[in-house]
């Protein structure tokens, strides 16, 4: 099955497009601060090790970082283990740049175990939202994002999504995390089994569309549902018309915003199935706008 072209994010924000293969580099897409780094080339032997999408001033990090051998692995999870530490904080900055280099690696190892462990005990705090970020950067990678799944990481995050609690930290590097996760067809089957579909509904219905929770929320939504009639389903009964209306009906939004643009292609995606034309002009009518 293709993927679709949803862009991947990496732990800083930073859009990464999805190069739809191994061993392969993609795009940067555009950021905020203008137009994007041009990717070096990897040499033979940094291409054995890693299909992540670098930008050219992080070759030098990549040539450095540590091998994910038997005692660097052994040393980071003691770490870890001692959870309201700054040990386990460092323990985790550094996990971020060997898996730049090595992302299938780490994800293959100890380190995955004790990193969806913290999650599980806790999304909310600030460790795990460092380990948010260590999986993200792993989501890079096709094997890795598969790994990073197939550890446990899905459940504890929709747990954490579905509440919606906007002021909650942490939940926008949740949602982007399962955004980057639902690039993966296998993934998005059991994000939509753990009720995913229904966590980032709940999202839309309550996010601000300028906060980038919104953005992402939607592009994650967009991944799901994108070739899958259940999730369509799913996000249809958990009522995801509304806040698609209001997402596409209002003023000020250029034509470009991404919010726009997602909102406008989940919504022909969901118009493909039976009686979501009728649905939708109802939802339109109650809230009083035209669309």
């Amino acid at each position: 099955m293709q993927e679709d072209a949803s862009p991947l994010l990496d732990s800083g924000g930073s859009f990464r497009l999805r190069n739809g293969g191994h061993g392969g580099h993609g795009t940067p897409a555009k950021g905020k601060s203008g137009s994007p780094a041009t990717p070096t080339p990897p040499s033979k032997k940094e291409n054995e090790h890693t299909s992540v999408v670098v930008h050219s001033e992080a070759s030098a990090d990549l040539l450095r970082a540590e091998k994910p051998e038997e005692r660097v692995v052994h040393e980071i999870v003691g770490c870890l283990k001692m959870r309201n530490s700054m040990l386990a904080m460092g323990a985790c900055e550094r996990v971020k740049k060997i898996a730049r280099g090595y992302p299938v690696e780490v994800a293959n190892s100890a380190i995955m175990d004790e990193l969806v462990a913290i999650l599980k005990d806790g999304p909310a705090t600030a460790l795990a939202g460092s380990v948010m970020q260590a999986l993200s950067i792993m989501a890079l990678n096709p094997e890795g994002r598969q790994r990073v799944c197939l550890a446990g990481a899905a459940a504890p995050l929709i747990k954490f999504i579905r509440v919606a609690d906007i002021g909650r930290a942490n939940l926008d590097r949740a949602v982007t995390l399962v955004m980057n996760l639902a690039a993966d067809h296998t993934n998005r089957r059991r994000i939509r089994e753990e009720g995913g579909v229904e966590a980032l509904v709940e999202v839309l219905r309550v996010a601000p569309i300028s906060e980038p929770v919104m953005d992402h929320a939607l592009g994650a939504l967009h991944n799901l549902a994108l070739m899958d009639a259940k999730s369509k389903h799913r996000a249809l009964d958990a009522g995801v018309l509304q806040p698609l209306v209001r997402v596409v009906t209002t003023k000020g939004m250029p034509d470009t915003d991404m919010c726009g643009v997602r909102g406008r292609m989940i919504l022909t995606e969901l118009l493909k199935m039976p009686s979501t034309e009728e649905k939708l002009t109802a939802v339109a009518l109650e809230m009083g706008v035209k669309l």
